[in-house]
């Protein structure tokens, strides 16, 4: 049983392959623990019947008893893990207003990409992370409803596909920054992990009211494109990203 502390979330993840574990220790460094911590999420990885561990193995991820993803082979635990991390806030944490996009800040200056998936803000943001900025979270923007601030969470960019490519030759300029071995095949391709920043540079982060939104809409047949929305378009896309704002 290990316990991944991502500053504002603690996850306890137990059935853990030797080589999920290997890379998420890279990928949380400073971050992990075998302590019995006081957990928000429980994930449970186990087999899904003695024929399957011996025969074409297979593991299922539980959240909290349920079972929200299709088995996998267990050679794709890694990015199933990361999904299934993100699955727990978004489901579950409805003190935050959650917001689907990626988040940087610099400077003082935080600014969200709110985008749905394939959009480019995963290449974006670890781009940004690679030159100078801080990643506050690839998959959304967590945002404490009392101050409007947008919350730091410690997770890595999850790369898919070209995006990888595009992304590697910056990586070995940037010390501190690492990138998992790529998960092949998945429903959503390939798949590899960013950790652009280390834990003590991330520690120094504070939470921090958003200076723009920048809404992606990658299409490699069109000619760069920007343009300033008015604020109730800029709300109604906002809104259209957003995982909770109906409940809360």
């Amino acid at each position: 049983m290990w316990c991944i502390d991502t500053g504002l979330y603690t996850f306890r993840i137990n059935g853990l392959t030797n080589d999920a574990l290997s890379s998420l220790k890279l990928l949380y460094p400073n971050s992990m623990s075998q302590n019995d911590l006081l957990a928000d999420y429980q994930i449970d990885i186990a087999s899904t019947s003695f024929l399957r561990s011996i025969f074409r193995p297979q593991v299922a991820i539980k959240i909290d008893g349920h079972q929200p993803f299709n088995p996998i082979a267990p050679n794709k635990l890694l990015a199933s893990v990361e999904w299934a991390m993100n699955w727990c806030v978004a489901a579950y944490d409805h003190t935050h207003l959650l917001i689907h996009c990626s988040v940087v800040e610099k400077n003082g200056k935080v600014i969200l990409f709110p985008a749905k998936s394939g959009s480019g803000k995963s290449t974006t943001s670890a781009y940004l992370a690679l030159h100078g900025w801080h990643l506050f979270y690839d998959e959304m923007a967590v945002i404490n409803l009392s101050s409007g601030e947008v919350q730091p969470v410690f997770r890595p960019v999850s790369l898919k596909n070209n995006s990888i490519d595009i992304i590697k030759p910056f990586i070995k300029d940037i010390n501190n920054s690492y990138l998992s071995k790529v998960v092949t095949q998945t429903h959503k391709g390939d798949i590899g992990h960013l950790r652009p920043l280390s834990r003590e540079t991330f520690n120094k982060l504070k939470p921090t009211k958003p200076t723009a939104i920048v809404f992606l809409d990658y299409n490699s047949h069109s000619d760069l494109s920007i343009y300033e929305v008015d604020q109730s378009i800029g709300f109604s896309k906002l809104i259209a990203n957003a995982f909770n704002y109906s409940v809360i």
